[in-house]
């Protein structure tokens, strides 16, 4: 695994993050490669647009911020990388709402590494 490609491709991670806590969809989307492929419960979509909407999502949940994140690149070459976060989602007044796992696939493009697949999971 190539150290400057695990480098370039956690920091394309991180902007996706914070685009998604700013409810930038337009950001969200300048790291995509359309069509998305997003693995749900038991089948495989492929998506013209990102799976879900930021905004809607806080706004549903009452999710205020997430806590003890953890994320690493699981693996890249020169063409293709893996992301794997996760952690626990909260309410303002500190109540859980839940646990979450979610793995990334990106692959090198011309101009950075874009997203081509998501796949989330809630814990029980």
């Amino acid at each position: 695994m190539s150290e400057n490609n695990e480098k370039e491709l956690l920091k394309t991670y991180e902007q996706y993050l914070a685009y998604f806590l700013d409810s930038d969809i337009n950001g969200i989307n300048s790291l995509v490669k359309f069509p998305i492929t997003y693995i749900a419960d038991g089948e495989c979509k492929l998506l013209e647009a990102f799976p879900v909407t930021p905004k809607e999502m806080m706004e549903n949940k009452q999710w205020d911020t997430t806590v003890d994140t953890e994320t690493y690149v699981h693996g890249t070459n020169s063409s293709k990388g893996h992301v794997i976060s996760s952690g626990t989602r909260i309410r303002k007044d500190k109540t859980i709402i839940e646990k979450y796992t979610v793995f990334y696939a990106f692959t090198k493009a011309d101009d950075g590494w874009k997203m081509y697949a998501i796949s989330d999971v809630i814990l029980d």
